[in-house]
């Protein structure tokens, strides 16, 4: 299921809308900013920015709802395909049991200066808080979000496709 090949920018094949988000919503200092943008002649999302983890912070993402919410029984992860700066970055997800903002469930990917296709099973994401189910499995997800976060650094990395398998 593609979620957004950005043939028509800044909304998913869901019609719904790509957010911005940095930490300055809890009273971080993170800032950056995202544009559409052409990475080796391919159409991308490209979030670039400054992560600070002064003041509690440390991120800035974009995000996205779904709607209608996908069931994680009816794939096995999601696969992005992103252009980066060698560094690490995570894909987050929540379900309707991730009421507070700080619970979602992680992945983190490692990118290159080259176009890659990254697999995460949702299987492999992690919970980001006590209160949370063990595992998505079984839940439904409600939204996407690419981050880029937890550690001092600058952020350039692209998004060209987003999508479940």
């Amino acid at each position: 299921m593609i979620l957004d090949q950005l043939e028509n920018p800044n909304l998913t094949t869901q019609s719904q809308k790509w957010n911005f988000i940095t930490d300055q919503v809890m009273g971080g200092v993170s800032t950056g900013k995202v544009k559409v943008d052409y990475i080796n002649g391919i159409k991308c999302y490209r979030m670039i920015g400054d992560v600070s983890t002064k003041n509690n912070g440390g991120f800035i993402q974009i995000r996205t709802k779904l709607s209608p919410e996908i069931y994680s029984k009816d794939y096995n992860g999601v696969y992005v395909k992103v252009y980066g700066n060698q560094k690490n970055y995570n894909l987050h997800l929540r379900t309707g049991l991730t009421l507070a903002p700080w619970q979602y469930y992680s992945y983190t990917f490692a990118t290159t200066k080259n176009w890659i296709e990254i697999r995460a099973p949702l299987n492999e994401f992690k919970k980001s808080n006590f209160y949370q189910p063990k595992s998505i499995l079984g839940q439904k997800i409600k939204s996407v979000g690419l981050v880029a976060g937890f550690d001092d650094f600058k952020s350039d990395i692209c998004l060209s496709e987003i999508g479940f398998y």
